[in-house]
C-alpha cells in the first residue's frame, strides 16, 4: 500500500464511519419531544435526503418517526464505493422520485439505490426502491408515488396503531 493510497483510506474512513455508526445504532428522532420507545415509532433507514420537507442528507441513514404519513425523498447522489473489485460509482437520481409512506409502529421502511444498469461507467443514474418490513420479517414493495394526489390520500389516512 503507498502512503497515498494509505491517506485516501483514512479519509475515506473519517467520513463514512459516523454514517456507519448512525445507520447501525439508534435512530434520530425526527419528532418533537421526548424520545419514545421503538414499540410507538416506525423507522426510516437508507439514503434519505427529506424527510416532510426537512433536508436530513447529513443527519445520518436512520431516523425515527411517529406512525402516519411521512413524505419521503432520497438523496439526490450516491456513492457506492467497493474496494474489492470495479464496481464504485456515483449515481445521480432522478429530482422527482418521492414516496408517500404510510407509516406504522414497529415497522421499518428502507431506501436503496442500485445503478439502473452496469455499464462500467463511475456516473450513472440510480433506480430506488423501497421496502416496507414488518416486525414479523414480512416485506412489502412500496412505489414511489406517481401524482400528487397519492400524497393528499396519504396525509388523510389514519395512523394505524
Amino acid at each position: 500500500m503507498t502512503r497515498s493510497s494509505s491517506a485516501v483510506d483514512v479519509a475515506l474512513l473519517t467520513l463514512l464511519l459516523p454514517a456507519c455508526i448512525t445507520g447501525g445504532g439508534h435512530p434520530r428522532q425526527l419528532y418533537p419531544g421526548e424520545p419514545r420507545p421503538p414499540a410507538e415509532t416506525a423507522r426510516l433507514i437508507g439514503p434519505v435526503g427529506m424527510v416532510d420537507g426537512q433536508d436530513v442528507s447529513r443527519l445520518g441513514k436512520s431516523f425515527a418517526l411517529l406512525p402516519g404519513c411521512h413524505v419521503v425523498r432520497p438523496v439526490s447522489k450516491f456513492a457506492e464505493v467497493d474496494k474489492t473489485g470495479p464496481n464504485s460509482y456515483v449515481a445521480s437520481v432522478p429530482p422527482d422520485v418521492t414516496f408517500a409512506f404510510r407509516m406504522q409502529a414497529r415497522h421499518t421502511y428502507e431506501l436503496e439505490i442500485q445503478p439502473a444498469e452496469n455499464t462500467g461507467h463511475t456516473s450513472i443514474v440510480g433506480g430506488v426502491q423501497a421496502r416496507d418490513r414488518d416486525d414479523a420479517g414480512g416485506s412489502t414493495p412500496v412505489a414511489p408515488i406517481a401524482t400528487t394526489a397519492e400524497v393528499d390520500a396519504c396525509q388523510a389516512a389514519k395512523p394505524t396503531p
